[in-house]
């Protein structure tokens, strides 16, 4: 049995997409046979207060958080129990708080992970998830020192620094932001991340420095849970789906980079038959006001009140219920980046027939007509004629479903990802 440790900014119970995604990769890992730390960066009393033993159990539960949400209540650990526990246990995987929030904290987070003598450091990185301006150069010195103390250290990037083109007002912050990230990528053994335009162009910036930059692509982090057909009924008529009327659904983070509303116009220039409803999964605590008021007001406006289901925070398995009694799934952002998308990821591990908008350098693994449904760009009009095209073809939609999850299991599951990864990183620690 090997072991990995693996350094997160975010860890259930306290959730977002990175943190979820470290939660269903640990567990993995461990099922794999591996031996896996994860340490989460501590980062005050209020923060480490709501660590709960419960959300270790999830493998054995099949809950976790839906994105954006935080879980609160259950019982929690005091900081004095905390310290006399020191780690938390479930099978292979410990979950291990760890300070780690500065330049006083490097040396002392490096030794705790060294001395726990894993085979490989693996560090989940999202920038803003360790400052609030992007960069944080005390956790360069962190990397640096991980790799002095003779561990080797994958950095798995989750998100890479803002252009200047995009945020000229911002061009100082991007500066530092990007010799923060060149710095994190030298001192780094190995990198991986999640688009292949990403991976691509990150060899174009670093290729000189003759470092394995690897493609990794999300998963789901929704697993399915097997429900019957009463189930579905009892939630289709509960939500405005009863007898013939299609479910278009779509699921996340509610940002308007996003563009929800134009999936909301698009199901507002649907004929009246077939039937239709529009389900909204996804926890809106972490909206902005006015974002969602926006939203809330355009259903007003187009007249779709009864017509649409905004499901707010629901655990994992009645996500994954909800995801089952679906018939059209809409991916609505603009970039058509399938692979970094994690609700993507949720629609292709339950079959769902998806609508996304087309990006040829990120989607050489996908279809058009085959395992996905393409637009040419993400606009109202656009969602609207693919959504009319799979209402009236059943038997495409159930082609599309189908294929997108023959071709999740084989290329996108945890364990086709965890297990192309981990062969690699063996393979370059037994050749390091």
């Amino acid at each position: 049995m090997s072991r990995i440790a693996i350094v997160t900014r975010r860890f259930p119970p306290e959730c977002c997409g990175v943190g979820d995604y470290v939660a269903r990769l640990a567990e993995t890992l461990a099922q794999q046979g591996q031996d896996v730390l994860v340490f989460v960066a501590e980062r005050n009393e209020e923060r480490s207060a709501k660590t709960k033993w419960a959300t270790l159990k999830r493998a054995a539960t099949g809950t976790e958080c839906a994105e954006g949400a935080m879980r609160e209540g259950g019982a929690s650990f005091a900081a004095g129990e905390r310290r006399q526990a020191a780690a938390l246990h479930n099978g292979n995987m410990r979950v291990v708080e760890l300070k780690l929030d500065g330049w006083g904290n490097v040396a002392r987070a490096v030794e705790t992970i060294r001395s726990a003598h894993p085979e490989r450091v693996q560090i989940e990185y999202s920038s803003y998830g360790w400052s609030r301006w992007g960069f944080a150069f005390w956790f360069n010195a962190f990397v640096s020192r991980l790799r002095r103390a003779g561990l080797r250290v994958t950095l798995a990037l989750h998100e890479i620094p803002i252009e200047f083109e995009a945020h000229p007002w911002r061009a100082a912050v991007a500066a530092m932001q990007r010799l923060h990230f060149a710095g994190l990528v030298r001192a780094a053994d190995e990198i991986v991340t999640n688009t292949p335009g990403r991976v691509r162009l990150m060899r174009g910036w670093f290729s000189a420095r003759g470092k394995p930059i690897v493609f990794r692509p999300n998963s789901a982090t929704i697993p399915v849970s097997p429900m019957g057909g009463a189930r579905r009924a009892e939630l289709r008529a509960t939500h405005g789906a009863d007898g013939g009327t299609l479910v278009v659904a779509t699921f996340g983070f509610f940002h308007a980079a996003k563009r929800y509303e134009e999936v909301i116009e698009a199901v507002a220039q649907m004929p009246p038959r077939p039937a239709m409803t529009l389900w909204l999964l996804g926890d809106t605590r972490a909206t902005q006001p006015a974002y969602l008021e926006k939203l809330r007001a355009h259903v007003g406006k187009k007249g779709l009140e009864g017509k649409v289901w905004w499901s707010g925070h629901l655990e994992a398995a009645d996500i994954s219920a909800a995801l089952q009694t679906t018939d059209i799934f809409v991916l609505p952002q603009g970039d058509g980046h399938l692979t970094r998308s994690s609700a993507f990821m949720a629609a292709a591990a339950h079959g769902l027939a998806v609508i996304a908008v087309r990006n040829e350098e990120n989607q050489q693994a996908f279809t058009h007509g085959a395992d996905v449904w393409l637009v040419e760009r993400a606009s109202a009009e656009s969602f609207a004629e693919a959504i009319r095209r799979l209402a009236g073809d059943a038997a495409l939609r159930e082609r599309l479903g189908r294929n997108l999850r023959v071709l999740y299991e084989q290329e996108f599951s945890w364990a086709a990802v965890v297990g192309r990864g981990w062969r690699s990183a063996r393979k370059a620690v037994a050749s390091g």
